[in-house]
C-alpha cells in the first residue's frame, strides 16, 4: 500500500506493551507516514484494561508534546477508543473510535473480549447456553454505539467472533446471526459509515480473516460504508500487521477506496 497509518493502537495508560514514544519509534522504524492514539475509555467496572479518569489528562498532554516534537518526522493523532459503557470522555480528541466489548444480561457485564472459557460459562448463566441469543444480544448494544459513543469510527464491529475459532460457538452463516450483525449494521450506518478492518485478532488468536469478517465486509460494501485499516495494536509487531493483505482483501470485498486521516480530515485513498 502506498501509506502506513494505524489509528487504533495501546500504550502502557492501559493494556498496551510500550509506552506511547516507544510505539512512535516502532511506527517510523517500519516506515509509518502517521500513527494515532485511541487508548481505551474508563470503564467502570472493568477497570484492568482501561485508562483511569486520572490519568487521562497525562495521556492528552503526552501525546499533544510527542506531537511536537516528532513533528516533520511523523504525523500523530490523539484519539480514544471509546466503549459503548463508558461514563467519561474528554475534550480535545481529533477522532473516536466507538466499540462494545460487553453485554448487559441480567445486570451483569459480560465481556466478549476475553478467553473462550469465560465466554462459554457466561453464555451458559446468562443465556441458557444459546450462542445466537448472546450474538443478538451484542449486535442490539452495539448499534447504538455510534449514537452512544459520538464516533468517528467504529471499531471491531463483530468482536463477538473472537472467540468462534472454526466455528465452535455459532455458525457465522445462519440466518439468525446474520440478521442480527446486518441489522446492527444498518442501524450503525445511518449515524457513521466508516468502519474499520481490524487485524487484532488475526494477530493474537491466529483467526484468518479480519473485523467485520469477509461476509460482513461485503454487506458494508454493498450498503455504501467505508473502511480504515487498523490492527488494534498492542506492541510494536502489531502496528501495521497484514495491511497489505487487507488491501487485497478490500478490492475483493468491491472496495475502491480506503480512508486515511490527515490534518486536514479524512481523505480516500485509492486502494
Amino acid at each position: 500500500m502506498s501509506f502506513l497509518q494505524n489509528l487504533h493502537t495501546h500504550t502502557t495508560y492501559c493494556d498496551g506493551t510500550l509506552s506511547a514514544e516507544e510505539m512512535i519509534k516502532a511506527a517510523i522504524e517500519r516506515g509509518g507516514d502517521s500513527i494515532g492514539f485511541s487508548e481505551h475509555s474508563y470503564v467502570p467496572f472493568d477497570e484492568e484494561y482501561s485508562m483511569s479518569i486520572k490519568d487521562t489528562p497525562h495521556y492528552i498532554s503526552e501525546i499533544n508534546a510527542l506531537k511536537i516534537k516528532y513533528e516533520g518526522t511523523i504525523d500523530i493523532f490523539l484519539g480514544l477508543e471509546v466503549d459503548y459503557f463508558t461514563e467519561y470522555v474528554p475534550d480535545g480528541l481529533e477522532y473516536i473510535i466507538g466499540t462494545s466489548h460487553h453485554v448487559e444480561k441480567e445486570g451483569k457485564y459480560i465481556t466478549v473480549d476475553g478467553w473462550a472459557e469465560h465466554l462459554y460459562k457466561m453464555c451458559d448463566e446468562h443465556f441458557g447456553g444459546n450462542y445466537y441469543s448472546m450474538a443478538e444480544s451484542y449486535y442490539k448494544t452495539v448499534a447504538n454505539v455510534v449514537e452512544k459513543t459520538n464516533a468517528d469510527i467504529v471499531g471491531h464491529f463483530d468482536l463477538i467472533m473472537k472467540n468462534n475459532v472454526d466455528g465452535c460457538m455459532f455458525d457465522e452463516m445462519n440466518p439468525r446471526y446474520i440478521k442480527a450483525a446486518v441489522d446492527s449494521m444498518e442501524q450503525v450506518l445511518q449515524k457513521c459509515k466508516l468502519f474499520e478492518v481490524n487485524t487484532g485478532a488475526m494477530y493474537r488468536r491466529g483467526v484468518t480473516y479480519p473485523y467485520p469478517s469477509v461476509f460482513l465486509l461485503k454487506e458494508l460494501q454493498k450498503r455504501g460504508g467505508e473502511i480504515i485499516l487498523s490492527s488494534d495494536s498492542h506492541d510494536a509487531q502489531s502496528l501495521y500487521f497484514k495491511f497489505d493483505d487487507m488491501c487485497e482483501l478490500v478490492k475483493s470485498c468491491g472496495f475502491k477506496y480506503i480512508k486515511r486521516l490527515t490534518k486536514d480530515g479524512f481523505i480516500n485513498e485509492k486502494v
